[in-house]
């Protein structure tokens, strides 16, 4: 699709989407604006026909994916419209709300990649993105919210397309090929009105890559925050070669037709997540999102320890910031008085490797010591280090 063509129609059905009502006085964002076709004139079983309309977001950075989710989930009525979003993303790791990076991936090998790291708004394990893999977010009210029945929509679409695919839902709302390999995994959000369900659809995505990044298990890491599950991954393309991005899109906006009358055409709308005009505030929570504080900052408490034949290093984090590091040795190995300075002014640091090093070369640099303390005091610092990651 020609860009300005696809411009133009990302910004008139958000002009259609922007129609403003007042209900108690308060401005919201809703799918249509000429209900009476669609709901009952008996208002003692009054119900309205639930509508459909397939978005597929044309960018692939995943900070401004997730942000045009929040987008709809704060902003749009979905009282009578289920919506479908397609996105996919830019290679990066995604954790869920409330998970520690720390423990979930190999943060120094993502931070010497040109891989993104996002924290997004649900719950649920860490997953990779690439341009492999397609995102399906469904929106709905919430008391309509049913991720099995989500999960079987895709199914359906997939084995009615391929049947060579053996695809199933597990007991842990996970895809499975063949019983076995997982394609797909899900998290959700649930407000008091709104509610949405996005999972993976792995097709062709960097497996080794994946594999080499995510990691469940960390020594010496004792960890408060949710943790992964581990499974075995598979790719849908290596069973059946002929699927693709465009075809997943395709037949899983049909199945997703086939169950909900649409709401405008039987077709997928291109969306521009970024409009700040026809998504006004969407910008600013991609900021947030893809903030240090957010990323980083949201982790829940965790301990991490690093130790060598004559010392060991416990430290102590919350919200990425050290609470207090333990440093433990025999007795008389080293002047506790210098310890104290050092773990004094690592307090409150954030637990990140350009701040800790400023602070233990700061110390080592004004440190007037004998030359077997300095060594002692070097194999602590690099402990230290070694902690954050």
């Amino acid at each position: 699709m020609p860009a300005m063509y696809q411009r133009n129609v990302c910004h008139n059905l958000a002009k259609y989407l922007r129609r403003v009502f007042l209900k108690n006085g308060k401005s919201k964002y809703e799918m249509f604006h000429h209900q009476s076709p669609w709901i009952s004139s008996n208002r003692r079983y009054c119900h309205a026909i639930q509508r459909g309309v397939v978005y597929e977001s044309v960018s692939s950075d995943v900070f401004t994916n997730l942000a045009f989710e929040d987008w709809v989930y704060n902003n749009l009525d979905l009282s009578t419209t289920n919506l479908l979003l397609l996105w996919r993303n830019d290679p990066c790791v995604v954790i869920g709300r409330h998970q520690n990076p720390w423990a979930e991936c190999q943060l120094r090998q993502l931070w010497g990649s040109n891989v993104k790291l996002a924290r997004r708004r649900s719950g649920g394990g860490t997953v990779y993105h690439d341009l492999g893999n397609l995102n399906c977010t469904f929106f709905t009210d919430r008391k309509r919210y049913n991720r099995k029945e989500n999960l079987e929509l895709i199914t359906n679409a997939l084995r009615s397309t391929w049947p060579g695919l053996d695809v199933t839902v597990s007991c842990r709302d996970d895809i499975l090929l063949d019983n076995f390999f997982k394609v797909s995994g899900s998290s959700a959000k649930l407000g008091r009105q709104i509610a949405y369900h996005h999972c993976t659809l792995l097709h062709s995505v960097n497996t080794p890559e994946l594999k080499s990044l995510l990691h469940s298990k960390k020594e010496g890491l004792t960890n408060r925050a949710t943790q992964s599950v581990e499974s075995a991954v598979k790719n849908l393309s290596d069973v059946e070669p002929s699927v693709r991005h465009s075809s997943l899109v395709d037949v899983i906006a049909e199945k997703f037709y086939s169950q909900y009358q649409p709401l405008y055409e039987n077709k997928v709308y291109p969306v521009d997540p970024s409009s700040e005009v026809d998504w006004p505030g969407v910008l600013s929570s991609r900021e947030e999102l893809g903030s240090w504080n957010w990323v980083y900052g949201k982790t829940p408490q965790f301990s991490v320890q690093r130790s060598h034949t004559d010392v060991s290093v416990l430290v102590h984090v919350h919200h990425a910031r050290i609470l207090g590091v333990v440093i433990q040795a025999l007795d008389g190995w080293i002047d506790t008085g210098l310890i104290q300075e050092l773990t004094g002014h690592l307090a409150g640091t954030k637990f990140w490797p350009k701040d800790v090093a400023e602070i233990t070369e700061a110390f080592l640099g004004a440190v007037i010591v004998d030359a077997d303390t300095r060594q002692k005091l070097h194999l602590i610092c690099k402990l230290l280090l070694e902690t954050l990651s």
